[in-house]
């Protein structure tokens, strides 16, 4: 049975598709693990995550172009 370091990977995926915000948090902060971020979710989602400013400064830059 596929384990991340805290969730079972059923519960994940369940979490996931029920949180969209939740998912990108942990893809933010623990690797995406190979898969690619939906650069619309992103830019939507991006004002009400939880990260660390450096983190959403440089996802800023990558989204909207937008300097430091």
């Amino acid at each position: 049975m596929d384990m991340f370091w805290d969730y079972f990977k059923k519960d994940a995926d369940k979490q996931a598709k029920a949180d969209p915000i939740w998912k990108l948090e942990r893809m933010i902060l623990y690797g995406a693990d190979g898969q690619k971020f939906d650069r619309d979710e992103l830019a939507k989602y991006l004002p009400q995550l939880n990260i660390p400013d450096d983190r959403r400064a440089f996802l800023e830059l990558l989204v909207w172009d937008k300097p430091f």
